[in-house]
């Protein structure tokens, strides 16, 4: 891909060829791209879903708690936020 995209239009973009996803999944699966930035932590992250789920772009469809006792949210992308792919650079569609 020729230019890295903000990281929450990479996020809806990753999310768009998943079934679902956390917070952990989404991570791993971005750290060769985002993992030397300041933004690339679990709260910053956790951040972008929760701010993605209010407008919409996503939508929770599990709640689990993980090892460490932390909650643990999964999410997939909502029809609104499948949408919104069509603004992605043509060399991200």
């Amino acid at each position: 891909m020729a230019n890295k995209l903000p990281l929450r239009f990479r996020l809806l973009h990753l999310m768009s060829t998943k079934i679902k996803a956390n917070v952990h999944d989404l991570m791993k699966d971005l750290r060769a791209e985002y993992g030397k930035e300041g933004q690339f932590s679990v709260k910053s992250f956790e951040k972008h879903l929760t701010s993605m789920r209010a407008s919409g772009l996503i939508e929770e469809v599990d709640v689990d708690i993980d090892e460490q006792g932390n909650l643990l949210e999964t999410f997939a992308i909502a029809d609104f936020g499948r949408g919104r792919l069509k603004y992605l650079p043509s060399s991200w569609k």
